[in-house]
């Protein structure tokens, strides 16, 4: 009898109560404003078929998407928030104080505020909501906008670090955190890859709201509607440009909504369908990867 057979001959007689998972989970959600929505149609799919991460970052959007989920709040809720959100239920207008003699300063660093976000996801899962409470280890991505730095958050109140991943430059005011200026997560990583593996995820799906620069040439996206939407627009263009960390991922999930405006909440039907259509091509194998049939004997 060869040595393979001897193997799984040893295999077919090992019979597990319960199989252990051969690998930590890391699920990685990326930036892409209102295509976000597509991250819970995804969401949905890994819960009908099994598959729960065991670590979970985001950026931007990603962050939200993914705090929310490690707080305890299913897939099939968030399914049921993002069909009745809206803008105003997250922002509103910031008004300048021009001083004439000093416009410079007067001017505010972005066209809407972002603070009603944090009130939003308090009124879900609690009020003051610490990272060390949650179901899942979670990390939130920003950038410091002096520094440039990667910002990984992952201790003190979850709402206010999702509010300052979320901080779209120049459209959302950015949001001071521990010292630092912070803004999207999407300028510095839009796919934290690397955050979820210093975490320790062993197997990491991640979710690239961002066409790859060849489909994007290939297919022609949506023109923006108005200031807002150009605004995302020209950062998620640089981010896709310069966005490395897809190679580092053992699975990657981009579902195809270019289509669809970056502020546009009233698609979150199709953003739904499509995210979970996408999620789906992959289940077949994400779960030959995570068969405890190949843990090592």
């Amino acid at each position: 009898m060869s040595t393979l057979q001897v193997e799984v001959t040893a295999r077919s007689r090992l019979v597990w109560d319960d199989p252990p998972k051969p690998k930590r989970v890391g699920l990685v959600l990326g930036g892409g404003a209102a295509r976000g929505i597509a991250h819970v149609g995804a969401l949905q799919a890994l819960e009908e078929h099994g598959i729960y991460p065991d670590i979970i970052t985001g950026a931007s959007v990603g962050a939200l998407v993914g705090g929310l989920y490690a707080a305890g709040i299913s897939a099939t809720r968030l399914r049921s928030l993002v069909t009745t959100i809206s803008w105003l239920d997250l922002v509103s207008l910031k008004l300048p104080s021009l001083h004439l003699p000093d416009l410079a300063k007067s001017l505010p660093l972005g066209l809407l505020e972002l603070d009603k976000m944090i009130g939003w996801i308090d009124s879900l899962i609690g009020k003051d909501v610490q990272f060390e409470q949650l179901n899942l280890p979670f990390t939130a991505v920003a950038t410091d906008l002096v520094t440039s730095e990667v910002v990984a958050m992952n201790c003190g109140p979850l709402a206010p670090a999702i509010r300052a991943s979320c901080a779209v430059p120049g459209v959302f005011t950015p949001y001071r955190r521990n010292g630092r200026l912070l803004v999207d997560g999407v300028v510095a990583n839009n796919l934290p890859v690397s955050v979820a593996r210093e975490m320790g995820a062993d197997y990491v799906i991640a979710v690239d709201l961002l066409l790859p620069l060849t489909a994007a040439f290939a297919s022609r996206s949506v023109e923006p509607r108005n200031l807002v939407e150009a605004a995302m627009t020209s950062l998620f263009i640089l981010a896709r440009a310069t966005q490395s960390e897809q190679q580092y991922a053992d699975i990657v999930v981009t579902p195809e909504i270019g289509h669809i405006n970056l502020a546009d909440l009233f698609s979150a039907d199709e953003l739904l369908a499509t995210g979970k259509q996408a999620m789906e091509a992959w289940i077949p194998k994400i779960k030959d990867d995570l068969s405890p049939e190949k843990i090592q004997l």
